[in-house]
């Protein structure tokens, strides 16, 4: 069943026919059909077609493509992909903060519980934290650029 152009020139004289009526109730069968369609409408497809309306497939998906702009629909692929890239991130962090044991600081602060060492190095000019020894004895080889002995007599 197709839409037929309705009547558009009644006139009274005209009356109306049967064939009228039955014009008349098959486009509101074709409307009602096109109304209530759930897949197909103005050729909308659930694969990635330009210049288509996007639809859902039978399970309720739809595709696109690669985005290539930050507004455009992202992939599961590139969110997933990052989400790894995240994770791999934090344990590589995760391994450095705790490779002197499972003690670690965390960002918000905290009590050290253990030994903390601070990087040996000859910046003087930027603020950092700096190895602090305190000893009666003179410095031995644990010591290096940036540290601070103290010798102090017991």
């Amino acid at each position: 069943m197709a839409w037929t152009a309705p009547k558009v020139d009644w006139a009274s004289e005209d009356g109306v026919a049967y064939g009228d009526l039955n014009e008349i109730g098959e486009n509101l069968l074709v409307l009602y059909a096109h109304t209530t369609a759930t897949s197909g409408v103005h050729g909308g497809v659930a694969i990635a077609t330009p210049d288509t309306f996007m639809v859902r497939d039978g399970a309720g998906r739809s595709a696109v493509v690669a985005p290539s702009a930050e507004s455009d629909i992202a992939l599961k692929s590139n969110v997933t992909a990052e989400a790894g890239l995240r994770v791999a991130a934090d344990a590589v962090l995760q391994g450095q903060i705790t490779t002197l044991g499972t003690d670690y600081m965390p960002l918000a602060g905290d009590t050290f519980t253990g030994k903390a060492y601070a990087q040996a190095n000859t910046d003087y000019t930027t603020g950092q934290i700096r190895n602090v020894f305190f000893s009666t004895a003179a410095p031995v080889a644990e010591g290096g650029n940036g540290d601070l002995w103290v010798r102090y007599e017991a």
